[in-house]
């Protein structure tokens, strides 16, 4: 499938982004501040880094398709990438003041910002450029 067409399916389906962009929340709320004995002990924790680079990634990917997709306009990516950043740090401040074990971690963070620039990034070449008509109408 080619990347204008998933574009136009997303277009004509709107409502689909804001439903991945929930889940997505939802998933990552869940594996960042439930306690940490409810999660268990399974060998995917050793990639916990990974998880937060994708999971926050993809979230941030995913506001930024959801503007784009809105405002059919050039968006600024770096609110997009602070807006990402600040998620993470948000989730790691709440990690902190939860009255149960979970430990807020700088490297949690760094991967969060990783994940969100390569995001930024990848929304930088992927997503259509606006026309000349439409943006000299503007």
């Amino acid at each position: 499938m080619k990347l204008t067409s998933l574009y136009s399916f997303l277009s004509d389906n709107s409502y689909l982004v804001p439903i991945g962009i929930a889940c997505i929340t939802i998933a990552l709320l869940f594996l960042t501040l439930v306690p940490s004995n409810m999660l268990g002990h399974h060998k995917i924790w050793s990639y916990d880094k990974l998880g937060h680079l994708l999971m926050f990634g993809s979230w941030t990917f995913f506001i930024g398709l959801y503007n784009y997709i809105n405002t059919k306009s050039t968006t600024n990516l770096w609110i997009i990438f602070v807006a990402g950043v600040l998620f993470g740090a948000l989730v790691e401040f709440l990690q902190y003041v939860m009255p149960f074990h979970r430990d807020p971690d700088l490297y949690d963070l760094l991967f969060d910002t990783i994940g969100c620039f390569l995001a930024v990034l990848l929304l930088k070449i992927t997503t259509p450029k606006p026309s000349a008509a439409v943006q000299n109408s503007q």
